[in-house]
């Protein structure tokens, strides 16, 4: 299989995006070639993309009266897939989650455009471990219209009227703006944060969520989706090893966590500085005791006894058996 192509070169992409403008001048044909090209790119590529009197240019631009350049296509230039990135596009459309993101129409648009070709590989090949089997019902119609409802009022600002049922099944109808749509991959769920009146987030289920309906306004008495108070008031500190590739693990596992990462020269551990979500902190704290000794939590000292409560209990259980 052709994984590599030349229309996916750098040059490539550098013509498409000087062919999509309808006019341009020379300073900007250069600013483009100077930022998405390479180093030495602007010695030889601006010279074939700007017209030459001797005529050593490629002919894909024209100037006008004024100077202007202008694209001698009619069309834009076409966007090609690979058959491996058409295989891998059709891989992800089995993906559940995806069908909260698109309608009906959509996704059977979709699936036509990859039709003639067979995904990379089947969504029961891959196996996931350390993750709850009761997942949220990702292809019902009244999941993904929830879903749909309240990513319109995330994307909007505006304030909604939920109406959701509680973990002892109360019934409990909140008026507030969502702020953030959070998918958890231990526990394959969605679950949403809304700000209400009092300053307060809110954290529910997006399982548990009945209905979903805008009210139309946004930041009413006071209300805005800011989900700042949610961040931890100081950094996990946390020291991992490289036995058993220890530093790379944690590192792609928490990729998605703002942090910062620190390796000094000749040391055979890595330092890191980790923000979470206070509503995740047994979470983390969980998923960071499953690395054992290669890892160690430095700070804050709360956190260092909370983790020792911990494998303390756990060790008194053990012992139990």
């Amino acid at each position: 299989m052709r994984i590599f192509s030349e229309i996916y070169g750098t040059y490539f992409r550098i013509v498409s995006q000087i062919l999509s403008r309808h006019a341009m001048t020379d300073r900007e044909v250069r600013d483009i070639v100077a930022k998405e090209g390479f180093r030495d790119s602007g010695l030889f590529l601006t010279g074939r993309l700007l017209p030459q009197e001797d005529g050593s240019d490629w002919g894909l631009l024209s100037r006008d009266k004024k100077g202007i350049l202008h694209p001698v296509t009619v069309s834009e230039p076409p966007r090609i897939l690979t058959t491996l990135q058409k295989r891998w596009l059709r891989t992800k459309l089995d993906d559940p989650r995806l069908c909260l993101f698109l309608d009906n129409r959509e996704l059977a648009a979709l699936c036509e455009r990859v039709a003639d070709v067979e995904p990379l590989y089947q969504p029961s090949a891959v196996r996931c471990i350390d993750r709850y089997s009761d997942g949220d019902p990702y292809t019902d119609e009244g999941y993904r219209r929830n879903f749909r409802t309240l990513l319109k009022a995330l994307e909007g600002g505006q304030s909604a009227e939920i109406e959701y049922f509680s973990r002892y099944g109360r019934r409990i109808i909140e008026r507030c703006v969502p702020c953030k749509l959070e998918y958890s991959q231990r526990d394959d769920k969605f679950r949403v944060f809304c700000c209400k009146r009092s300053g307060a987030v809110r954290v529910m289920n997006l399982a548990r969520v009945e209905s979903v309906r805008l009210t139309g306004e946004s930041d009413i008495d006071g209300m805005s989706a800011d989900d700042s108070v949610l961040r931890c008031d100081a950094p996990l500190e946390i020291t991992v090893g490289k036995e058993r590739h220890g530093a790379e693990r944690f590192l792609m596992e928490f990729s998605s966590y703002e942090k910062r990462t620190e390796i000094e020269d000749g040391s055979d551990k890595v330092t890191v500085k980790l923000w979470y979500d206070k509503n995740d902190e047994t979470e983390l704290l969980v998923r960071l005791l499953g690395y054992g000794p290669v890892l160690e939590i430095t700070g804050p000292p709360e956190m260092r006894r909370k983790a020792a409560q911990r494998v303390k209990r756990q060790h008194e259980l053990l012992n139990e058996q």
